[in-house]
């Protein structure tokens, strides 16, 4: 540069090094990765309590037409380890009609069946059975023992890529109106 030359001296053009370029890369690629992270954990639990609150809602409605009905059955006119027939009376003149609670293994779900109209209650149920008891809390297979029935069932559903289950166990329903032999 000589004395007669008007530019300001030239100062080296500043920029980043290829370390700075890969560190920030670096720096950037985990935080991503943690954002992304938080939001796919956040995702999955949001169906997973869709999932429970889902479940439950059906359990509950299940276990509280099998109380109801349970508890004002006349009779039962059959039983197995996945089906209940009651008699149920449906109005104060003394009428009666035939409900059936049973697991459908070919769909996985529990149906209802009252005066020819069937409803799903269950679905996605992957344990189902009934176990009958006598007035003494003893296993019996005899209808005119027949007191107590007891339900347990497990229902499973899938968030994503985890299942969420939940497991309930009734309590014992008592055939009040029903009379027994013991």
């Amino acid at each position: 540069m000589s004395a007669s030359d008007p530019r300001p001296p030239r100062r080296a053009a500043r920029g980043l090094t290829i370390v700075e370029v890969l560190v920030s890369t670096s720096l950037l690629g985990l935080l991503m990765t943690a954002v992304l992270s938080s939001f796919v954990f956040l995702v999955q639990g949001e169906q997973s309590l869709s999932n429970y609150n889902s479940m439950n809602a059906d359990a509950r409605e299940l276990l509280e037409l099998l109380s109801r009905d349970a508890k004002s059955a006349t009779a039962v006119t059959n039983f197995t380890s996945t089906s209940l027939t009651l008699t149920v009376p449906v109005d104060t003149a003394g009428g009666t009609q035939q409900v059936t609670y049973e697991f459908d293994p070919a769909t996985d779900s529990c149906v209802r069946e009252a005066a020819g109209a069937e409803r799903t209650l269950v679905r996605n149920v992957t344990a189902f059975s009934f176990r009958y008891l006598n007035g003494n809390n003893a296993v019996t297979a005899s209808l005119t023992e027949l007191k107590q029935v007891q339900l347990s069932l497990r229902i499973v559903r899938r968030a994503s890529f985890t299942s969420t289950s939940q497991h309930v166990l009734s309590a014992q329903y008592t055939l009040r109106a029903k009379p027994t032999a013991h």
